[in-house]
């Protein structure tokens, strides 16, 4: 299955335009509906966080701090959308109206509420989900992940600053025999269909995991020829060789399993996904 729609989140910050870039790019390719999600934040929902004894000039102050930061943050969206969108002359739709199949739309949605809850509710409903490059988003950007990773059940592709158009020529699978590698490398099916050349990379750490060659038989199976790359992890990080191999290869995007243990101990005692997107320089496109 083509991808049909995707969502691309924009907070306004140094990572949208990223996104945008990311989300059109892929959308003019596949004939896809292309909505760009902006949540304002709020005020109401700083409520329950601000003590009992403010006062309500100090209630006051919050509130225009948050109306602030919403109308600097919706300004810088509304200048990239008519910058890349608008003004570039592609074909717009509303938020509401149907689109045809096959049919490459763009649409900005401007909400108000929580970005993570309005990641999950709208990103299941789509094919694809693109995010900022985590170092490219203001606020609690693990969450906002987190969100589209585990709560929208989709692929999630995360936009690097310096992405360039007709990224996903070459493109390298990190390949560990995992349930999450698997998943994700369906889910890339698209991508990896139109790629030039597909590299599975294969970290050899020990024998129980499961020979590349099977990923290139099950890739051939849907018409992509895949390259089988191994490599013996040295003293780096798995997310460090990973990032050298996928560079070495050529590769300009990077599809890989996220979270195959707990995110909770990824995130204190480091693993391969947090890395990953701490680090990476190319596009790189995650499934849960």
């Amino acid at each position: 299955m083509d991808w049909a729609s995707i969502l691309a989140v924009t907070d306004g910050a140094a990572g949208s335009d990223a996104a945008m870039v990311a989300a059109i790019d892929l959308g003019q390719r596949f004939g896809a509906r292309v909505d760009f999600l902006h949540v304002a934040n709020d005020p109401r929902d700083l409520m329950p966080y601000v003590g009992e004894g403010m006062s309500g000039t100090a209630m006051e102050q919050i509130m225009a701090s948050v109306d602030a930061s919403n109308a600097k943050r919706s300004e810088a969206i509304e200048a990239s959308y008519k910058r890349l969108c608008s003004g570039a002359g592609l074909p717009e739709v509303q938020p509401e109206e149907l689109v045809e199949a096959g049919q490459f739309a763009v649409c900005l949605d401007k909400v108000t509420g929580r970005q993570p809850e309005e990641i999950e509710r709208r990103g299941r409903l789509v094919d694809l989900v693109v995010m900022p490059h985590p170092a490219l988003i203001d606020g609690d950007e693990s969450a906002s992940m987190d969100a589209a990773l585990f709560g929208s059940g989709r692929p999630v592709l995360v936009a690097p600053a310096d992405l360039k158009s007709g990224f996903g020529n070459k493109v390298a699978i990190a390949w560990d025999g995992s349930r999450e590698g698997a998943a994700a490398t369906t889910a890339a099916l698209p991508l990896l269909k139109q790629a030039s050349e597909v590299v599975i990379i294969t970290a050899r750490e020990d024998e129980d995991v499961m020979e590349p060659s099977s990923l290139a038989r099950y890739l051939a199976g849907h018409g992509v020829k895949g390259k089988t790359w191994a490599y013996t992890p040295g003293s780096e990080s798995i997310a460090e060789g990973l990032l050298d191999q996928a560079d070495h290869a050529g590769a300009d995007c990077l599809v890989m399993g996220a979270y195959g243990h707990s995110r909770l101990r990824e995130r204190i005692l480091g693993g391969a996904t947090e890395g990953i997107l701490e680090n990476a320089k190319i596009a790189v496109l995650m499934k849960h």
